[in-house]
């Protein structure tokens, strides 16, 4: 009897045992699952989850790879991997057993092909010893199954921390990276991300996501896993100290872009002299020069509040209303053509610039101006705004091109990506783009009376966009909203309506970084309208107050936000630079050397010389308001071109080039622009001849006139050395000339600084 029960009882305790170790076995299972899905013998391997990450991050599914459009070496993949079901029967079931080996899954053709074994052109892009391996093998033992409709799918990703500052250079950090699932998940996806940065001098991410600084300056990295991009703030700190001197500020700018200048031990440059305000802000709210009696007036006040006085004059001009008018003739497209089949003709095209100055000029809120475009019916003859539906899809209505222009001028998002594939670097999908382009599906125009009128009208029961992948109906939804109610409704008022609501930070943000960029030459987000997540604000708080502000206390009234900027320190600092922000492009520690765009430039030169240069086919009195810009101008076409003024081919602002190069520099030495102004000039040089019986004072109203300064002594001494000693008067009147057509050459007059 004792022998049985102790036989029993050390059963009892091996059972105890082993069931101890299989319970902690579980937990360590489950612990290690949880941080990265391990794949062995029972667990279950996901298509869409682990297979198709193995061919992002192998690059299998790139542009240059299988995942062109069109494939690689007879097999293709879509790009990216945006249609796992596509990319499953072209594995499977397009050319059955090619491809996939179910009997001996070692033999597959892919796995064959990736390792190297058979001739790639690829060439080999993992062993038969790495994960990438071992993950698609376990699929393949396991019948390669496609996913079940309950599997979770991915719903986003994230970095462990958004921001990371490195002290010195020479460091690095091991960034982590987490996908959500729908099932409540998480994974750490770290090692199936394509990693990458912004700024490699700065701080590179290899491909393991481990970031290195390098040198001292700011950075984002990024990582994309499935359809997801996101980014993270990298800071390297120079070495050594830093004493911040706490400089004064005027406004919310001001405390908004020092505070990232201190951050990244950056000093800001001194404050402007009051000659360089005047000519800076002039031209930026007026696109003209000072004239010589505002300078004098300007420069005799010793009104403490001047500055903020002058900017509410300029404002208060018609010329300040012709400058965005001009810059959204460019951005809207006013573009005309006499042939109506191919293009819209020019009495509308005059109609609708002459409308966008009337709101320019008057000041009307920009959301009331946005929803009055989108929103815009009736003869493109009589109803100016209706221009908005044929002046950017040219000769017929296409909802393709006014999708994707819309999202591009009033939220500075670039969606065409998305038309065949998931965006690689931002966040939109093919789903996202066909359900934004349905709010256009029902524009429709019609002939009015005459070849040149256009009637623009909605079909409030048109069918939505279709998917080109499945073909289902893609129901209206707004980019990074909800989808909208427009049963019985005009859906464009709709989504004119949700774009200009005061929440709104893509239509906000955008207006705000628009406006930002006029004044400083670039944007916080720059391009201005390539917003997405791999190209971040250069200073996100700015960015954000900026929009609210516009939308919020400004109700949409440009012009205070204007004055906000033109009235902070940060517009008004010099373009000198010091050690410590000499190689700052991006962060407005300093002025930045900006070349006039073409057509304010041609006007400045005209104003200078004091001559009138003629327009061919237009009465306009400044190159500033011609309706369609110079291309029609056959007198001063090369000028407007060389100095690139925008084409309107397309609604980008990257056309307005404002870049020098050396053709503009060899038209203004040789061309006629400046020379038939100066032979053919009979007022200017004569008048100041007239005026003035010693050089000196001559000399210093042509400065005055083109620079807005007075002449150092070095300067004025060194023109007055070269002039002949003679008072025969029309040599002294070309001597004059050639001082004038040398200021008119310098880089100083070329530039708003």
């Amino acid at each position: 009897m004792s022998s049985t029960i102790f036989e029993t009882f050390r059963s009892y305790r091996r059972q105890t045992v082993v069931h101890h170790v299989l319970a902690i076995a579980a937990i360590l299972l489950t612990c290690l699952s949880f941080v990265a899905p391990a794949v062995g013998e029972e667990t279950h391997v996901s298509f869409k989850n682990d297979v198709m990450p193995v061919f992002m991050k192998s690059g299998c599914n790139a542009g240059d790879c299988h995942g062109s459009s069109r494939g690689q070496d007879g097999f293709r993949l879509s790009l990216f991997g945006y249609d796992p079901e596509g990319d499953y029967y072209r594995l499977l079931e397009e050319y059955p057993s090619r491809r996939i080996n179910r009997a001996e899954p070692e033999k597959s053709l892919l796995l064959e092909k990736a390792t190297g074994y058979v001739s790639h052109t690829g060439g080999e892009l993992f062993t038969a010893e790495s994960e990438s391996y071992r993950i698609i093998l376990e699929w393949l033992n396991q019948g390669a199954p496609h996913d079940s409709e309950e599997a979770p799918l991915a719903t986003g990703i994230r970095f462990q921390i958004d921001k990371h500052k490195f002290e010195r250079p020479g460091s690095s950090l091991a960034a982590k990276v987490t996908a959500t699932y729908t099932d409540g998940s998480e994974r750490d996806i770290t090692r199936w991300c394509l990693f990458m940065g912004s700024n490699d001098s700065v701080a590179p991410i290899n491909d393991a996501g481990v970031i290195e600084a390098k040198k001292a300056g700011g950075a984002h990295v990024f990582a994309r896993f499935d359809k997801f991009t996101v980014g993270m703030e990298v800071t390297v700190l120079p070495e050594g100290d830093f004493d911040w001197p706490d400089p004064p500020t005027d406004n919310y700018i001001d405390e908004l872009v020092f505070a990232k200048l201190q951050d990244m031990r950056i000093l800001p440059s001194e404050l402007c002299s009051d000659d360089q305000f005047l000519r800076r802000v002039t031209i930026d709210l007026t696109g003209a020069l000072p004239t010589p009696d505002e300078y004098a007036a300007f420069m005799a006040s010793d009104d403490a509040d001047k500055r903020t006085k002058l900017i509410d004059e300029l404002m208060s001009r018609d010329a300040f209303g012709e400058v965005w008018a001009a810059r959204w003739g460019e951005w809207l497209r006013i573009f005309t053509d006499t042939n109506p089949e191919r293009g819209t003709a020019m009495l509308a095209g005059w109609n609708y610039y002459h409308w966008i100055r009337e709101q320019m000029t008057e000041n009307t809120r920009l959301d009331e101006f946005a929803r009055q475009l989108l929103s815009g019916n009736g003869s493109n003859l009589t109803s100016p705004p209706s221009n908005y539906y044929t002046m950017i899809s040219q000769g017929k209505v296409d909802p393709v091109r006014l999708s994707e222009d819309t999202a591009q001028i009033f939220m500075g998002i670039r969606t065409q990506c998305a038309q065949c594939h998931n965006h690689p670097f931002d966040r939109w999908t093919m789903d996202d783009y066909y359900a934004f382009q349905s709010f256009f599906m029902g524009v429709r125009r019609k002939h009015g009376s005459e070849a040149r009128e256009y009637f623009t009208f909605v079909d409030v029961d048109a069918e939505p966009a279709s998917h080109p992948i499945d073909g289902r109906p893609m129901a209206h939804k707004f980019l990074g909203g909800e989808h909208a109610d427009v049963e019985d409704k005009d859906a464009r008022k709709v989504l004119a309506n949700w774009l200009t609501a005061p929440g709104n930070t893509l239509f906000r943000e955008n207006m705000a970084n628009r406006i930002w960029a006029h004044f400083f030459g670039k944007g916080i987000i720059d391009p201005v309208d390539d917003v997405r997540i791999s190209n971040p604000p250069s200073n996100e708080p700015l960015m954000a107050e900026l929009g609210r502000r516009l939308a919020q206390d400004y109700a949409y009234d440009q012009k205070k936000l204007i004055r906000d900027i033109c009235s902070s320190r940060t517009y008004q600092l010099s373009a000198t630079t010091n050690s410590s922000n000499e190689q700052d492009e991006r962060l407005f520690s300093h002025s930045s050397l900006r070349r006039m765009r073409a057509d304010v430039f041609f006007d400045c030169l005209t104003q200078a010389l004091e001559y009138k240069h003629n327009f061919r086919r237009s009465s306009a009195d400044r190159a500033l308001v011609m309706f369609e810009g110079g291309w029609r101008d056959n007198f001063n076409e090369y000028f407007f071109r060389t100095f690139g003024q925008a084409k309107r081919e397309s609604v980008c602002a990257c056309e307005d080039q404002t870049e020098a190069n050396l053709s503009q520099t060899l038209h203004l030495i040789n061309g006629k622009t400046i020379d038939q102004a100066l032979q053919r000039n009979p007022k200017l040089i004569p008048s100041l001849l007239d005026h003035h019986d010693t050089d000196g004072p001559i000399i210093e109203a042509l400065f005055i006139r083109t620079l807005a300064r007075k002449p150092s002594e070095t300067e004025l001494q060194g023109i007055l050395n070269t002039l002949p000693e003679t008072s025969e008067r029309r040599t002294r009147h070309q001597a004059f000339n050639n001082v004038l057509w040398g200021l008119l050459n310098s880089s100083e007059f070329m530039f708003n600084h």
